[in-house]
């Protein structure tokens, strides 16, 4: 396996890996990966992505977005050329409030996003891999990110590298996303 940034050419792969790996949070819009994968396509921001390659196939993916800018963009004529266009609009509309509203942290700081590696791969060590790879190829002081309380596993592999969780936000329609909280989790360069 290896681990590497991503390349232009790796933008529908990482697109499957984002759509694959949130499929449950993408479910509400549609169960149809590949057709989730077309919608988020035009989005991706490659230069902010670093992927795990394997048999010349991506299988894991990890974002890191600062101030000046996110790792998706919300590509409206995308949504709605996939989805119609009031299902299309909605789902950038809520693509845009989660993925695309700017981040207010200092330049020092990192923000981990889209941290996907494809199921029939997964407990291989591969988010261990991508994130010790993209930090040590990038200038921040610390790192966030954020991780569902029902997602344990995501919780326990990034406490175990380092991370400790800072604070945890209620969120709202719990019940339709399928957890109650985000955990807000920090690491410090030593």
């Amino acid at each position: 396996m290896l681990i590497r940034k991503a390349a232009d050419y790796d933008r529908r792969e990482i697109a499957t890996c984002i759509a694959s790996a949130f499929e449950k949070d993408f479910s509400a819009i549609s169960k149809n990966t590949e057709l989730v994968a077309s919608a988020l396509e035009s989005g991706i921001q490659t230069q902010r992505f670093y992927v795990a390659v394997e048999n010349e196939a991506v299988i894991g993916v990890l974002a890191i977005s600062d101030r000046n800018g996110r790792s998706v963009l919300t590509d409206n004529r995308a949504f709605i050329r996939h989805f119609g266009l009031i299902k299309g609009t909605i789902a950038a509309i809520i693509l845009k409030e989660e993925c695309a509203k700017p981040l207010d942290y200092p330049e020092t700081v990192g923000y981990i996003e889209f941290v996907a590696v494809l199921e029939n791969h997964r407990r291989r060590g591969i988010t261990t891999q991508l994130l010790s790879f993209a930090m040590a190829n990038e200038k921040y002081s610390r790192y966030e990110l954020d991780v569902t309380d029902v997602n344990q596993a995501a919780f326990r592999c990034y406490e175990k590298y380092g991370f400790s969780e800072y604070r945890r936000e209620k969120v709202r329609h719990a019940r339709q996303k399928g957890f109650r909280e985000k955990i807000y989790m920090m690491y410090e360069r030593p």
